[in-house]
C-alpha cells in the first residue's frame, strides 16, 4: 500500500545563519536558526533584547538593511525555496504572500491620510486589477472584520481621531489586506493597555481560526505567550536555545534561561476570597494622614482646546483631560497611578513634575501650595520634582555623553558643587546603579535599553529631588531588565528616603512595587486606597476588569 507524502510546512527556517558586515568586520547575527510553521497556528518567539528575533522576523519579511547577508540555511515556503536567497525578497512570486504587524501603530499608519485611502491603497497594491468599488467593498469589509464600530461612517476618518486600540486594529486590517499566508507580528500589544491588549489578541486568534492565516508572534511579554501562542520559540543571541509547546514550556521549561525568563515576570496576587468585597470608590477608601502626604494634588482641572480648522477660526473642541483629580503621594514610599491611554495618568505626572500646566487647581509640597495654572518657573515648582520617562532614548540628549548628562544634573541639584565634587557624585552614582565607568564618555546610542533606563534613574537622583514621578518607566523593557529596574527603585526610595509617583498599566508590578494606589478612568479618580484593598477587595467593577484582562497564568 501506497501512502501520500506528507505535506510541506506552509513555512520553514532551515539552519539560516546571518551576518552583518561593516567596515568594523563581519558580526554574526543569527546562529543555525530553525523552526517549521503549519497553517493556522501562532508561532510566539520570545527573549530579550539582541536575542535576534526582530532580526529573524525582518529577514522573513525582506526588511533587512545593507550589509545583511545569508551565509547558509534557506527559507522554504510549501516546500519551496524563497527567492534567489530567501532574503530581501519582497514580492509575492512563488506564491508567497507575508505582511506585518509592527509595534507602533502611529508610525505605522500617514497621520495625512484618511484610514479608508490607506486600505484601498493596500488592497490594490496586492491586486491592481480590482474596481473601485470592489476596493471599497474590501476595505469596509476588513474594517468590519476587526471590530471598528461603524465602518462606512470611520472610513474617512484620520488616524488621530481613533483610540490606541483601534489603531492596532486598524494597522491589522491594512496586514490582512493581501490576503496573506503568514503575518509577523513584532511586538504588536507591547503599547497597549491590559484590557485593549486583551482584545487585539483575542482578534488575532480569531483571524487565525477563520482565515488559516499563520502568525510569527515576536515578544518579550510572557503574558502575551501565554494567552495566545501554539508553540513558543525561545532566543538568546541569535540562537534557538528552547522550542515546544506553550503550556508545557511554561510548565516545565528545560533550559536555566527560560527559567530566569519566566521567574522574572511579574505575578498579580489577587486573594479576593480571603475577605468580602468592599469599598471600591475613592471616597470609601482611607487616605494617607496630613503627615505621612509628600505631594497632594487639588482639584486638578486640564482641558485641551483645539479648533474643527486650523485655518479658520471655527467653533473650538474641548476635551477634559483631567477633571477634579485630588491624590496624595506618600511620604518615603511608592505611590502607583493606574489607568488605560486616555485615562490623563501622563498629563497629572507632568503637571506635578511642572512641565505642564494645568486649567485650575494647586500642587502642595510640604505644605507650600503652587498654582498649578501658572508657569511652574514662576512659581517655583519646576526643578523640586524629578520626572523617569518612558523612553529613555528620546529623553536622552543624543550628542551629550553620559558623564556629561550626568555632571549637569549633578550641578543642577547642588549649584555649589565644583568640579571634583561634581565629578565624584558622578562617579558614585554610576557605582550604584551597577554601571561600568567605561560607560561616562559614550553617547546614548551605545547603551542597551536597560542602561540608558539605569542613567535616566541616576540623572533624576542627581538632581536631588524631593519627588519623583516614575512614568511607565518599564514597559519597554524585558522582563529580566525590568525586574533590574524595579529592585533599584525600590531601593533608591528606601535608601534616599524620597517619594515616588509610578505611572504605570501594568497592575502586577504597581502591585508589587506600591503601597496607595489611585485608579483614573477618563480623567477621574475612578478607585483609590491601599495596594491591599484595592487588588483584593475593591468592587468596582472598572478595578475588577483591569484585574481581569492579567493573563490568568500570571496571577497567583
Amino acid at each position: 500500500m501506497i501512502f501520500p507524502a506528507e505535506a510541506p510546512p506552509l513555512l520553514e527556517v532551515r539552519n539560516l545563519n546571518l551576518q552583518h558586515r561593516s567596515q568594523a568586520g563581519a558580526t554574526a547575527v543569527l546562529h543555525d536558526v530553525s523552526f517549521k510553521l503549519g497553517r493556522s497556528e501562532i508561532l510566539g518567539v520570545i527573549g530579550e533584547s539582541g536575542a535576534g528575533k526582530s532580526t529573524l522576523g525582518n529577514t522573513l519579511i525582506g526588511l533587512l538593511g545593507p550589509g545583511f547577508e545569508k551565509t547558509s540555511g534557506d527559507i522554504r515556503f510549501h516546500g519551496r525555496p524563497r527567492g534567489a536567497d530567501g532574503l530581501g525578497d519582497r514580492t509575492e512570486h512563488e506564491g508567497w504572500r507575508v505582511s506585518a504587524i509592527f509595534q507602533d501603530h502611529t508610525a505605522s499608519l500617514d497621520p495625512l491620510m484618511r484610514i479608508g485611502v490607506q486600505l484601498e491603497e493596500t488592497i490594490l497594491a496586492s491586486n491592481p486589477f480590482l474596481s473601485r468599488r470592489h476596493v471599497r467593498s474590501r476595505a469596509l469589509e476588513l474594517l468590519d472584520r476587526v471590530g471598528i464600530p461603524d465602518p462606512t461612517r470611520r472610513f474617512d476618518d484620520y488616524p488621530h481621531q481613533f483610540s490606541g486600540g483601534q489603531r492596532q486594529r486598524i494597522v491589522i486590517a491594512i496586514a490582512l489586506c493581501g490576503s496573506p499566508d503568514v503575518i509577523i507580528a513584532d511586538e504588536p500589544t507591547s503599547a497597549l493597555d491590559a484590557t485593549v491588549q486583551k482584545q487585539v489578541l483575542a482578534l488575532l486568534r480569531s483571524l487565525v481560526e477563520e482565515s488559516d492565516v499563520a502568525i510569527v508572534l515576536i515578544t518579550h511579554d510572557m503574558g502575551v505567550i501565554a494567552e495566545i501562542a501554539d508553540r513558543v520559540l525561545v532566543m538568546r543571541n541569535g540562537r534557538v536555545i528552547e522550542e515546544g509547546n506553550t503550556s508545557t514550556l511554561l510548565d516545565a521549561p528545560r533550559q536555566d534561561y527560560t527559567r530566569t525568563l519566566l521567574a522574572a515576570v511579574p505575578r498579580l496576587r489577587s486573594s479576593v476570597t480571603s475577605s468580602p468585597l468592599s469599598g471600591g470608590s475613592a471616597e470609601a477608601s482611607p487616605a494617607p494622614a496630613p503627615e505621612d502626604v509628600a505631594l497632594a494634588t487639588q482639584a486638578i482641572f486640564k482641558t485641551f482646546e483645539t479648533r474643527k480648522l486650523l485655518w479658520s477660526f471655527g467653533e473650538k473642541n474641548a476635551k477634559a483631560a483631567l477633571n477634579d483629580v485630588s491624590v496624595r503621594i506618600v511620604r518615603g514610599g511608592i505611590t502607583g497611578i493606574i489607568g488605560e491611554s486616555g485615562s490623563g495618568k501622563t498629563t497629572l505626572g507632568r503637571i506635578v513634575a511642572g512641565l505642564e500646566t494645568a486649567s485650575a487647581g494647586k500642587v502642595v509640597l510640604d505644605g507650600h501650595a503652587f498654582e498649578a495654572s501658572r508657569s511652574a518657573w514662576r512659581t517655583g515648582l519646576l526643578g523640586r520634582v524629578q520626572m523617569i520617562f518612558q523612553d529613555p532614548a528620546v529623553s536622552l540628549n543624543p550628542r551629550m555623553t553620559i558623564g556629561a548628562t550626568l555632571s549637569e544634573s549633578a550641578r543642577f541639584g547642588a549649584s555649589r558643587l565644583g568640579r571634583e565634587d561634581s565629578r565624584a557624585a558622578v562617579m558614585a552614582m554610576i557605582d550604584r546603579l551597577g554601571l561600568p565607568r567605561t560607560l561616562l564618555s559614550r553617547h546614548p546610542h551605545q547603551l542597551s535599553g536597560g542602561q540608558k533606563q539605569r542613567v535616566c534613574i541616576g540623572r533624576a537622583l542627581l538632581a536631588r529631588p524631593r519627588i519623583i514621578v516614575a512614568d511607565e518607566p518599564t514597559s519597554a523593557l524585558d522582563v529580566t531588565v525590568q525586574a533590574e529596574i524595579v529592585a533599584l527603585l525600590r531601593q533608591t526610595v528606601s535608601e534616599e528616603q524620597i517619594s515616588m509617583m509610578f505611572i504605570s498599566h501594568d497592575l502586577a508590578l504597581v502591585q508589587s512595587l506600591c503601597s496607595q494606589i489611585y485608579i483614573l478612568k477618563d480623567g477621574r479618580v475612578e478607585d483609590a486606597g491601599s495596594s491591599d484593598e484595592i487588588f483584593a477587595r475593591s468592587a468596582n467593577p472598572y478595578t475588577r476588569s483591569l484585574i481581569e484582562a492579567r493573563p490568568s497564568r500570571f496571577v497567583a
